[in-house]
């Protein structure tokens, strides 16, 4: 019996990659945030982690432009171990910064960890189609979701873990982040080797023009121009869901910070899930028709979230079902865009559909402080309004998906 190519020693060396980055960046902000917690106002906290979302997801902005230059020229392997080993650099400086309790410095080190998530996404998308064959990209995308979304809930409990055990001592905390680096720059060295990148790939330090092209040459393209649509509605999302968990359990379910954990885990392991059954039942294709449901049970489910937002149990479910759905919902998009993009240009591709994701989640920021702050609705209300904007963004893309896309299903 042939082994299948989600099996072999690269790919699983890709996987622990990705893991311990995933796992390693939600324990690190969330020794930020509980360390945040500890010695800020109610108030001042109310700004704080708004603005450390948005610094982490801003370099997607910034960078994403030459990042996508570099994953078409250079080998997509030798870019994961290089930002890996800026990894290590990273959670150093934020171990020392940890010693001096220096919170709103600290910002700076969630932003360069943004930065290094940035480099490494165009050459991690691209890694998949290049090195799986087109019947096990449904598959290994759920894959690679499974085991991002797991580390995200172990990195959420553990990092609430590590808070609390050393709620006196956050530098002894923060050693753990750097320990995960050094092991994930190790681990990175058995990714499968990929070709070299395209010569004829040119530099470029622009954040803004190059993105633009790029959107304009996607505009030719309907079915990518859905998926890309449709994918960054996910990250809008998913960053104004996460963002608002920390004040949910806090106001509504009047909680300590483990209950932070449980919920990120919650929703996190729904994902996981919901990606790994979605590519096992794509079965060698790209299923768009889980699309349009999956997102219509998003609204609902984040409706039913917000009228319940009191109730620990209740939560935890409608959260664990919100994950499962966005798994369903997601994983044919993102597949979409990889199977879409033209081989010679995928990391310019991936690397604008970085950008666009970070404009929306950048804009998630800015509804969530708009909501809290100037309207002060209650947390509960903030997923409210989540479920109706995303009953409008499904209604949209139904309008807009292309006729030939509700057929036609294969990843040919």
């Amino acid at each position: 019996m042939k082994k299948s190519p989600l099996a072999n020693t690269g790919f699983a060396g890709f996987i622990g990659t990705q893991f311990l980055g995933a796992f390693n960046d939600n324990i690190f902000k969330m020794l930020v945030i509980c360390a945040a917690a500890a010695v800020l106002t109610p108030e001042a906290k109310r700004d704080y982690i708004p603005l450390a979302s948005a610094l982490f997801i801003l370099p997607y902005l910034l960078f994403s432009a030459f990042a996508g230059y570099l994953a078409d020229r250079f080998s997509k392997r030798s870019v994961m171990i290089a930002t890996k080993a800026a990894e290590i650099i990273i959670m150093a400086t934020g171990l020392i910064l940890f010693h001096f309790n220096a919170i709103y410095t600290l910002l700076a080190v969630l932003f360069c960890m943004g930065a290094q998530s940035a480099f490494f996404s165009p050459a991690k998308y691209g890694f998949l189609p290049e090195t799986l064959p087109p019947e096990n990209l449904s598959s290994g995308n759920g894959a690679t979701q499974l085991f991002t979304f797991l580390a995200i809930i172990l990195g959420g409990w553990a990092g609430s873990q590590l808070a609390d055990t050393y709620k006196a001592s956050f530098q002894t905390a923060a050693l753990f982040p750097v320990a995960i680096a050094v092991l994930g720059f190790a681990v990175s060295f058995l990714i499968t080797r990929t070709k070299p990148g395209s010569p004829n790939a040119k530099p470029t330090f622009d954040p803004v023009s190059p993105h633009v092209r790029t959107f304009a040459e996607m505009r030719q393209n309907k079915a990518l121009l859905f998926c890309l649509l449709g994918n960054t509605y996910f990250w809008f999302l998913g960053a104004l869901f996460q963002a608002n968990i920390p004040f949910i359990v806090q106001d509504d379910l009047k909680q300590g910070d483990q209950m932070i954990g449980y919920l990120q885990g919650a929703v996190a392991l729904g994902i996981g899930i919901g990606s790994a059954a979605a590519g096992f039942l794509s079965r060698g294709k790209i299923a768009f028709h889980f699309v349009l449901p999956a997102g219509l049970l998003l609204a609902i489910c984040a409706l039913a979230f917000g009228l319940t937002s009191s109730h620990v149990i209740p939560v935890l479910a409608i959260t664990a079902a919100l994950g499962v759905t966005g798994g369903f919902y997601q994983l044919p998009l993102s597949t979409g865009i990889q199977q879409y993009s033209p081989e010679d240009k995928r990391g310019a591709y991936l690397a604008a559909g970085n950008a666009l994701d970070c404009i929306s989640m950048l804009l998630a920021s800015a509804l969530h402080w708009l909501l809290l702050k100037p309207l002060k609705l209650s947390p509960g209300a903030v997923i409210v309004v989540l479920g109706v904007i995303t009953l409008g963004v499904v209604a949209a893309l139904k309008a807009f998906m292309p006729r030939d896309l509700k057929s036609v299903k294969t990843a040919d």
